[in-house]
């Protein structure tokens, strides 16, 4: 018997359905959190080890909520492509869920100077702030009118002199 054969002839309990779904909604949300408390910045921003735990505190919630056998993990996966899709849709057509969600773009740099405040907020060093810049072809900061760490996580600039 194929593995097709043996997936269309199981029974299927609609409780433990409902009961995948609402667990694979806890998982969603609880990753959409960790990601968010682990601050703004893009996978490839990550320190090597920030990124392994969040990978592996993402498994160990995966593996204690997703339920055996092929039909829960089906339900887990779609479940959480819904969720997914459905707070990009919320996120795109509220500001609020957005900010929520994403953050808001903070000043790192105004006129040459950092803001201090911003970087701890973000949790960000000098040193991180100075290679983000130099990826963007800023050698210095007095050569930078304005960065801001966006809410995507990523570092723009513009520079002094188209400033003014």
């Amino acid at each position: 018997m194929s593995f097709t054969d043996r997936v269309v002839q199981m029974p299927v309990d609609m409780g433990i359905l409902a009961s995948q779904s609402g667990l694979a909604v806890v998982y969603y949300f609880g990753i959409v959190l960790l990601t968010r408390l682990t601050g703004k910045r893009l996978a490839g921003q990550m320190a090597t080890v920030d990124l392994i735990v969040l990978i592996g505190m993402a498994v160990v919630l995966q593996s204690a909520l997703l339920q055996e056998g092929p039909v829960n993990a089906a339900t887990f996966v779609v479940t959480v492509f819904v969720c997914h899709k459905g707070l990009a849709k919320l996120c795109f057509r509220s500001s609020a869920v957005r900010a929520l969600v994403r953050g808001k773009p903070r000043v790192l740099v105004r006129a040459g100077r950092v803001v201090e405040a911003s970087l701890r907020a973000e949790e960000m060093t000098l040193e991180e702030l100075q290679a983000g810049l130099r990826k963007l072809g800023y050698e210095s900061l007095d050569r930078v009118a304005l960065a801001t760490l966006e809410e995507n996580g990523e570092i723009s600039a513009v520079n002094a002199r188209d400033n003014g």
